[in-house]
């Protein structure tokens, strides 16, 4: 990953856990690459999602999943695997001694309640909404950290006088 991030470019992979390299098209075989919206599976010790619109290829122990069902919003479909992560983390336990793992026929049997389209997008809204209002406080209380240790400091530093 180190090696294939040294040439910066537009192909994202994704790797074990929250690992994830940007590299140039070069780097990667076309066949590879992913270009439609796409869910991709992070299917190995912490188990977990991704929602990415971009190009991406990703190793060969996670997978993605690109949707086609003009009936079903993709989006939908990865904020509901968001809820089930703790049940998938607990099914890849079960099933692996030493590092969790899921297999793919543990997303592929899932069932996912699927309402109607509208209901779907409404929640896709939604839940998008919440998403980059989180981003916006994160950001927030991540300054007003800053803000605080810096006047803490400056509060809290004698400086000797010269004599």
């Amino acid at each position: 990953m180190k090696i294939l991030a040294e040439v910066p470019g537009p192909i994202r992979v994704f790797a074990g856990g929250q690992t994830i390299a940007d590299v140039s098209e070069s780097a990667i075989p076309v066949e590879h690459v992913v270009r439609e919206p796409s869910i991709v599976v992070k299917s190995r010790g912490h188990i977990g999602f991704s929602y990415y619109e971009g190009p991406f290829t990703h190793k060969t122990e996670l997978w993605s999943y690109t949707l086609t069902d003009p009936e079903v919003e993709q989006k939908f479909v990865y904020y509901y695997l968001l809820t089930q992560a703790g049940r998938l983390q607990e099914v890849a336990r079960a099933t692996s001694v030493k590092l969790p793992q899921l297999g793919v026929k543990d997303t592929d049997t899932l069932p996912i309640p699927i309402p109607p389209l509208e209901v779907q997008r409404e929640i896709v809204r939604i839940l998008d909404q919440f998403t980059e209002l989180e981003a916006e406080l994160e950001a927030e209380l991540e300054a007003r950290r800053k803000q605080y240790e810096y006047y803490r400091d400056r509060l809290l530093t004698f400086e000797e006088a010269s004599a």
